[in-house]
């Protein structure tokens, strides 16, 4: 008999979890290979495609207007793996083995090199405290064995003090969020749960939500306390199914956005909450979407009720 190949079932999702089509539903804003890395500068969306950060534009115009073209902003020899905005306009980037490149601000042009004490040396998730410190998750890229513990996470003063090691032993880290001054917040893609993380010191990591029905991807800001959380595939199909999960203030899932394995929205990698709506790169289908809140959060809570 023929060796089998991972299981492509989508598990039973019930509760928040439970189906619906609202990523399938949503515009269409863009499509590019890959897209990834969503963050919001001085009113403008940016994100990654390979190499290059791209800006995109008229997010708000009207959903039948087809002209929105995103401009590419730079470009760079690696991949990029991470991304993150500081307030001073500044720009943190993860090129894998290359280190992390800073873009505008203070410390414009300077490279972060790959850290020593770290067993991955390319940058999963960045994030920023303020201009000048950067939280970087550290591990082997993307599609190196994701299953391994030699995850990291580091503080780093970009005015050139040593990074601070403040955890070790992650699981494929690939989402970080500053919780606030105190707490950082890191998905784990390899135990699909999600970890807090003190910002000042290694301590004891502490678990805020494990048995994710997937594998978590990045994490991003909502509205009041919120958080939301991608999860680019479920079972043993990577991109094969679209799901975007919305937080309450404890961490604990609320409601969530689903594109199906037979709809246009699956591999939800990076989400971006803007204004009322959420923008979600799908690398399933190599494209953004973006979903009008007000109708899909309300639409799902009032079914559940």
């Amino acid at each position: 008999m023929p060796g089998l190949g991972p299981s492509t079932a989508v598990p039973i999702l019930e509760g928040p979890y439970r189906p619906n089509q609202a990523l399938d539903h949503g515009m269409r804003l863009f499509e590019c290979p890959a897209p990834d890395n969503l963050v919001w500068q001085d009113g403008h969306l940016l994100f990654t495609s390979g190499s290059a950060v791209l800006l995109l534009d008229g997010l708000h115009s009207h959903p039948h207007d087809h002209s929105r073209e995103a401009e590419e902003i730079l470009r760079f020899e690696s991949a990029v793996t991470a991304m993150a905005a500081a307030s001073d306009g500044s720009l943190a980037i993860g090129l894998g083995a290359e280190g992390i490149a800073i873009v505008g601000g203070e410390h414009d042009g300077k490279i972060v090199d790959p850290i020593a004490g770290a067993a991955g040396k390319a940058a999963t998730a960045l994030c920023f405290a303020d201009p000048h410190t950067l939280f970087a998750c550290m591990d082997h890229s993307a599609d190196e064995m994701p299953d391994r513990t030699e995850g990291s996470l580091w503080r780093i003063d970009l005015r050139g003090a040593e990074p601070l090691c403040l955890a070790a032993d992650l699981s494929a880290p690939r989402g970080l969020l500053l919780r606030d001054i105190d707490t950082l917040v890191v998905s784990e893609a390899g135990r699909r749960r999600l970890v807090a993380c003190a910002t000042g010191r290694r301590s004891a990591l502490r678990v805020l939500l494990d048995g994710l029905p997937g594998s978590p991807g990045r994490i991003a800001r909502g509205s009041g306390h919120s958080l939301w959380l991608a999860i680019p595939g479920l079972g043993g199909s990577p991109l094969a199914y679209g799901l975007v999960v919305r937080l309450t203030t404890d961490c604990m899932p609320d409601v969530s956005l689903h594109g199906g394995t037979d709809g246009r929205s699956r591999g939800a990698v990076s989400c971006l909450e803007v204004r009322g709506e959420l923008v979600v790169a799908c690398q399933g289908d190599d494209t953004l979407v973006s979903v009008d809140l007000s109708h899909a959060v309300d639409d799902q809570v009032i079914s559940e009720s």
